[in-house]
């Protein structure tokens, strides 16, 4: 009897110390755990991941800054009077990308080829020089285009109101171009000047409606970004022209068109 007593209480020692054992490895863990011993890896990984976010960030903001900056390599320069392409004894000056005020404006048509121009006779009239006009504004119609237009400018080559110029930058960077005014002369081999309208007629023969025309290509230019007025300068002798500016800032003097 006393020795299966005694079995017993050796049996419930054994078990009071283990759950005792359990307890204080519980409590031990709970502690730790707390206190930011334990799991300490796994914080390292959250802090690298964390990390990692905010290093993505900052990249991806840097590539928005640089990508936000101005590539000077593909930048239009601004205009250096000194490098005309085309023209050699000339010099250049005062440039100006406004155009001429001369009571004419164009827009290119939905269509890209061709263009509406818009002649105000009241300011256009008495600078044109001719006798007898309507002192109203007229629309006319531009056509003979093969290429999308890009950009309208009315220009000047000359010394007078006979060289007004309308030119018409393409889409692969080549100019066209139509005279205001045309050179006549007389049966007396007087020289003169008439409006240079394209003439359309009907089936019989009458008078049907006037436009203007493209007179193509101005040869040897291309790769033009922009046009401009300037100063043009030969010898004593002096000018208006109309510019045609590439990338880099160098030139074509588009007076060329006069010979």
């Amino acid at each position: 009897m006393q020795e299966n007593a005694n079995k017993r209480d050796s049996k419930i020692v054994i078990i009071m110390a283990i759950i005792l054992v359990i307890a204080v490895i519980g409590v031990t863990g709970y502690i730790l755990k707390e206190t930011g011993v334990l799991f300490k890896s796994d914080n390292k990984t959250e802090e690298k991941e964390t990390g990692n976010e905010v290093e993505n960030k900052n990249t991806t903001e840097e590539k928005k800054e640089e990508e936000s900056i101005p590539n000077n390599n593909t930048a239009v320069q601004p205009l250096d009077v000194t490098k005309c392409l085309n023209r050699n004894g000339y010099t250049f000056a005062n440039p100006t990308d406004v155009q001429g005020n001369y009571g004419i404006s164009m827009n290119i048509n939905s269509d890209k080829k061709s263009i509406t121009l818009n002649i105000d006779w009241n300011v256009f009239g008495p600078i044109s020089g001719l006798d007898a006009y309507a002192p109203s504004v007229l629309t006319y119609q531009i056509t003979g285009f093969t290429k999308e237009i890009k950009e309208v400018f009315i220009g000047d080559v000359g010394q007078d109101a006979m060289g007004i110029t309308l030119f018409y930058l393409m889409t692969d960077g080549t100019v066209e171009y139509t005279p205001m005014f045309v050179s006549k002369t007389d049966t007396q081999n007087n020289s003169y000047y008439e409006i240079n309208y394209t003439y359309d007629t009907s089936a019989d023969g009458k008078l049907s409606s006037q436009r203007f025309e493209t007179k193509g290509m101005i040869p040897g230019v291309e790769q033009v970004e922009k046009l401009y007025i300037a100063d043009q300068s030969y010898g004593i002798g002096s000018a208006k022209t109309t510019l045609g500016a590439k990338k880099d800032g160098s030139f074509y003097d588009l007076s060329i068109i006069n010979g």
